[in-house]
C-alpha cells in the first residue's frame, strides 16, 4: 500500500497538472484563506488556527495546518490580514503565505462590499530521499537523488457582500495565474499550481430567540479538475452552540464524503470547534476518516463592536 501510495503521488508531482488544493470542513469559518476581502470583516483583531488530519491510518495520507490573522483599519473601513497554511502528502510539503487588504464600500445602511487583493508566497518540495520511495530505474535522468523544492509569486483578488446580519457572498481566486513547480526538465510536461476560483454562500435565518438556522455552501472549480463544492447546514443554539452537517461533492462519487461539525464559544473571545468526516469515496476501505480542529481568539469582546460568533457583523 505504501509503495502504491508514494509512486502515485511521484508521478503526480513530475508530470501533471495540479488539482485541488485543501479543503476543509470548517470552511465557513476558513474564509480568510479562499477570500482576501474577508479581512476586517470580523470587526474585531481575531486569530484562527487549524489542523486537518484526513483518510487517518492510510500512509502517506494528506494533513495540513493553517494559521491566520485579520483586523480592522480605519476605523473599521479597511482591513488587513495575513495567513500561513502548511500541507503535506506522500513525501510532498508545501507552505502557503500571504498578505490580504481589503476595504469596505458601504452601499447601504445594511448592504455592504469589500474588495481585496492580497500577495502570495508558496513553496513546493518533494523528497526524492524518502525510504519509503522505491525507484525501479535508478538511471532515470528525471529524478533528482535527493531533494527539489520550488518558489512562486502570485497575486489574489476578491470580493464580499454582505447584507445585515443575513446573509454573505464571496467570490474569489486566491492565486490569479498559474505557477511551474515541476522538477522535470526533460519533458514540456510538468507540475503546475493552477488558479482556482471560489464562491462563498451563507445565512443566518432565525427560528426562535434561542436558535437560527445556518446554511453554507461553498463551491471550488479550476482548470482541468472536477468541480467541488460543500453544502452545509448548521444549527446555532444561543449564539454558543452550533451543530452543523455537510455534503462534500466532486471528483468521481457524486457525494465524496459526509462531514459532521461542532463549534462552541467557550467565552465571548474564544471558541472551539471539532469536524469528522465520513468518506464515501474509493479510498474509503483503506482509511479511518478525517478529523478537524479549529481554534479562534478575539482579541476584544465588545459585543457592539464585534460580529456574531459566526460571520456577521451585529447590529
Amino acid at each position: 500500500m505504501k509503495n502504491f501510495f508514494t509512486i502515485i503521488f511521484l508521478l503526480l508531482g513530475l508530470s501533471l497538472w495540479a488539482q485541488q488544493e485543501p479543503q476543509y470542513t470548517h470552511f465557513m469559518y476558513n474564509q480568510q484563506l479562499y477570500n482576501p476581502a474577508y479581512v476586517g470583516s470580523r470587526n474585531t483583531p481575531s486569530f484562527t488556527a487549524l489542523h486537518r488530519s484526513q483518510w487517518i491510518g492510510f500512509e502517506g495520507a494528506p494533513y495540513s495546518e493553517v494559521l491566520s490573522f485579520q483586523t480592522p483599519i480605519m476605523r473599521e473601513r479597511a482591513g488587513l490580514g495575513a495567513t500561513v497554511s502548511r500541507y503535506a502528502i506522500g513525501i510532498t510539503t508545501s507552505y502557503f503565505s500571504s498578505v490580504a487588504y481589503s476595504y469596505n464600500l458601504k452601499l447601504t445602511p445594511n448592504l455592504s462590499v469589500r474588495l481585496g487583493l492580497q500577495g502570495t508566497l508558496e513553496y513546493f518540495g518533494i523528497r526524492f530521499s524518502d525510504p519509503k520511495v522505491i525507484v525501479v530505474n535508478q538511471d532515470d535522468p528525471s529524478l533528482p537523488d535527493n531533494y527539489s523544492e520550488r518558489y512562486a509569486w502570485n497575486v489574489g483578488v476578491g470580493a464580499y457582500l454582505t447584507y445585515k446580519n443575513m446573509f454573505y457572498m464571496g467570490l474569489s481566486a486566491p492565486q490569479l495565474y498559474p505557477n511551474d513547480v515541476g522538477v522535470n526538465s526533460f519533458s514540456d510536461l510538468t507540475a503546475k499550481i493552477s488558479p482556482h476560483r471560489y464562491l462563498n454562500l451563507g445565512a443566518s435565518i432565525p427560528v426562535s430567540e434561542q436558535l437560527d438556522l445556518m446554511p453554507n455552501l461553498i463551491v471550488k472549480w479550476v482548470d482541468n479538475a472536477p468541480i467541488d463544492f460543500d453544502v452545509n447546514l448548521s444549527v446555532r443554539y444561543l449564539q454558543k452552540l452550533t451543530l452543523g452537517l455537510t455534503v462534500r461533492a466532486g471528483g468521481d462519487n457524486i457525494i465524496e464524503s459526509m462531514d459532521g461539525l461542532v463549534f462552541f464559544q467557550i467565552t465571548p473571545k474564544f471558541g472551539a470547534g471539532l469536524g469528522y468526516d465520513y468518506t464515501l469515496s474509493k479510498i474509503k476501505e483503506y482509511q479511518s476518516g478525517t478529523v478537524e480542529v479549529m481554534l479562534r481568539y478575539d482579541l476584544r469582546d465588545d459585543k457592539g463592536d464585534l460580529e456574531n460568533p459566526r460571520y456577521f457583523k451585529k447590529k
